[in-house]
């Protein structure tokens, strides 16, 4: 999971630098689909975060149980943060200098 994880926000990081350089009429469905998957994703974020949140109130005395949902937890937030961040990085790498 780990790694479809991390491959789908490869993946909508790499979405979101073609948007930087692509024209207008590219533009637009390229960032319907990035919005799309931006809230699909959210969704699965929250998801796990609940579903985490209730494996850590049940683990009981599970040390190891605890562990997992606490990284569980973390990969989650690390996944929300990189899927609403990436179009600012991109804006800020892409934007032109200005000369002063």
């Amino acid at each position: 999971m780990r790694r479809q994880l991390v491959a789908a926000l490869a993946l909508l990081m790499l979405a979101s630098v073609g948007i930087a350089d692509a024209a207008d009429d590219i533009k637009a469905p390229i960032t319907k689909i990035y919005d799309l998957m931006k809230v699909i994703v959210s969704v699965l974020g929250m998801i796990a975060i609940t579903a985490a949140g209730a494996m850590y109130m049940f683990s009981g005395s599970n040390i190891q149980a605890r562990e997992s949902a606490k990284s569980m937890v973390s990969y989650a937030v690390v996944g929300l943060v990189l899927v609403w961040v990436a179009p600012l990085v991109v804006d800020y790498l892409t934007a032109p200098v200005v000369a002063g």
